[in-house]
């Protein structure tokens, strides 16, 4: 029963939503993401590795990083905030 709900509900709020047509830009790209089958990353391997090489040298200590509030105290200093 509860699905019979669910399916009416959906119905009805689709049928709300098709109404306006810049939404239906939104509910095609929705269906084409829903029934692609291309389920590569658009992020290209060789940054995956650069990441992982960058969060080794943090990690191993080889690499400085800096607190948040030193980045936004660094960017008032520079932007004269």
């Amino acid at each position: 029963m509860e699905t019979l709900n669910l399916r009416s509900k959906l119905i009805e709020q689709f049928n709300l939503f098709i109404q306006d047509d810049s939404k239906l830009v939104s509910l095609e790209g929705f269906f084409d993401a829903l029934n692609s089958n291309d389920s590569h990353s658009k992020i290209p391997e060789e940054h995956y590795k650069i990441v992982e090489e960058r969060r080794a040298d943090y990690l191993s200590g080889a690499t400085k990083s800096l607190s948040w509030d030193e980045v936004k105290q660094n960017l008032k200093n520079k932007y004269e905030f």
